[in-house]
């Protein structure tokens, strides 16, 4: 018996020892790589997206590698240029922005927002106030768009190296994708339905997030920029990136834009333009948003708009860009987990809360 239980607290020491070295060999190859994240993070994303163009690409020509060489081609067609060809005119058109914003005299941007204090003196709002306001928010505009232009100049390498990895890693991924998430599911000890439930989850979420945002960005981005060139806003480009990249946010989105836009130009005389940005952005940019939404994003993910909301806010806060993915991810995987967590214990919440 005294042997037994020797060799049962020696088991137990052993099993703690290896778990231990198990879990310290981890992390500590997690913070090795932790620069790296973001392009490991992207290449599963784009594989997970992409990876019906891979399916099509092996049964066309039968081999893997050629397949993946494909899948990347198309990747760098579809996301990787345009991408780099809009940050180039975003960059281009923050340094005009910033020129025409700094400068003095009736063209000056902010001598122009200063103008609108004047028109809300009948309110009773103290003119000098409103214009020290407005000339500060003014400024900070200024002062981001200028950084965010300087920031995209000395970023290149650093942007370059990290694509070279991503797109690196991105033909392993689209290669041997299959493979690799069996591996997974075999080394967790999840059980294999809990795992493929998972699995299936989490790429739901992610092309329902990645493809949802995407479209939802591109339409009212474009629709906003066409409205701002066609009213005669400088800027219009620029204009529009900002408004696609706001788009991203659920409740807030492109209306941050237009709608002082359309404010701003009433309060200026220029009526038709005023009413031409508010009447479009009301009936047409967010009803897009309205629309497509739960179409693209809300159905798969099955997630409440709120939480939504708060993950991606939550998401933008911790991971920067990356986040409007990595937030919505997150918060599905914890609503996944619980789900079924209640679904396994069903009979025991039943019988003891």
């Amino acid at each position: 018996m005294k042997s037994i239980d020797e060799l049962a607290k020696f088991k137990i020491v052993q099993n703690a020892l290896f778990f231990g070295l198990l879990s310290t060999a981890t992390i500590l190859f997690v913070w090795l790589i932790k620069d790296f994240i973001a392009p490991i993070f992207w290449a599963v994303v784009l594989t997970i997206v992409f990876y019906p163009i891979q399916k099509m690409w092996v049964s066309i020509f039968k081999q893997k590698s050629v397949a993946a060489l494909l899948s990347i081609l198309t990747v760098l067609v579809i996301v990787i240029v345009p991408i780099y060809i809009t940050g180039y005119l975003v960059a281009n058109e923050s340094i005009l922005f910033y020129e025409k914003a700094s400068g003095a005299g009736q063209n000056s941007l902010v001598e122009e927002v200063a103008k609108v204090a004047v028109l809300l003196e009948p309110l009773g709002i103290d003119n000098d106030v409103v214009t020290a306001k407005l000339t500060e928010a003014t400024a900070f505009v200024i002062s981001w768009l200028s950084e965010q232009a300087v920031a995209i100049g000395q970023g290149t390498f650093g942007f370059m190296v990290k694509l070279l990895l991503m797109l690196y890693i991105l033909f392993f991924t689209f290669r041997d994708g299959p493979s690799i998430a069996k591996k997974l599911m075999d080394v967790l000890p999840l059980g294999d339905r809990r795992e493929k439930k998972m699995c299936e989850r989490f790429s739901s979420i992610t092309r329902a997030i990645f493809k949802g945002t995407l479209v939802i960005a591109l339409v009212q981005g474009t629709i906003g920029g066409i409205l701002f060139y066609v009213v005669g806003i400088k800027g219009a480009l620029l204009w529009a990136i900002v408004m696609a990249m706001l788009s991203i946010i659920p409740a807030i989105g492109p209306a941050a834009i237009w709608l002082p836009a359309g404010i701003i130009l009433l309060f200026s005389g220029n009526y038709v333009g005023g009413i031409a940005i508010l009447a479009v952005g009301t009936l047409l940019i967010s009803v897009v948003d309205n629309i497509l939404r739960p179409i693209l994003v809300g159905r798969d993910t099955q997630m409440p708009d709120a939480v939504v909301l708060l993950s991606t806010l939550g998401g933008l806060s911790l991971f920067g860009i990356t986040g409007f993915i990595v937030g919505p991810i997150i918060a599905g995987f914890f609503l996944s987990m619980w789900t079924m967590f209640s679904e396994d214990y069903e009979d025991d919440l039943a019988i003891h809360g």
